[in-house]
């Protein structure tokens, strides 16, 4: 076949007549959506024992890394602190204030720290609340302490 202007070369072969597409076929109804999921039951208050001698939360939750009603292991190092931020999502900024001693001048220097904590629904932590927290397994880049216990507003 030649290859000339104007020449498609998918068009059929002259002489051989082309039909015209077939109709297509009837549509079929929209398929049905599935089933919606059951309602799931709201989390129980039931809570696991952490090892640590703090009041379980009376509120449950449905949070993974929730020490009481997930499966977070706590561990090692414990403090008490405030809360200063809460504007991630379930974690909080508390800062701890604390005196180091300073030898060579036999005082004291003011020292503070910040540590990010993630912080389960059922604690329901603010600003200001006063907080213990614990070390657990790194959950984010910045996160290796959990809240577990609300102690309320620091006065």
């Amino acid at each position: 076949m030649a290859k000339g202007r104007g020449v498609d070369p998918k068009a059929a072969p002259s002489g051989v007549p082309t039909s015209p597409r077939p109709p297509p076929p009837e549509s079929a109804p929209p398929p049905t959506p599935k089933p919606a999921a059951p309602p799931r039951a709201p989390p129980t208050a039931v809570a696991r024992d952490i090892g640590i001698d703090v009041p379980k939360p009376v509120k449950g939750c449905a949070d993974v890394h929730c020490p009481f009603h997930g499966t977070l292991p706590v561990r090692g190092q414990s403090f008490e602190g405030t809360v200063v931020s809460t504007k991630m999502q379930r974690t909080v900024v508390v800062e701890r204030h604390y005196l180091r001693y300073i030898r060579k001048y036999e005082r004291y220097e003011k020292r503070t720290k910040r540590f990010r904590v993630h912080s389960p629904p059922c604690l329901e932590l603010k600003d200001g609340d006063r907080v213990t927290l614990m070390e657990c397994r790194p959950i984010a880049k910045t996160v290796s302490f959990v809240a577990i216990q609300n102690k309320g507003v620091a006065a």
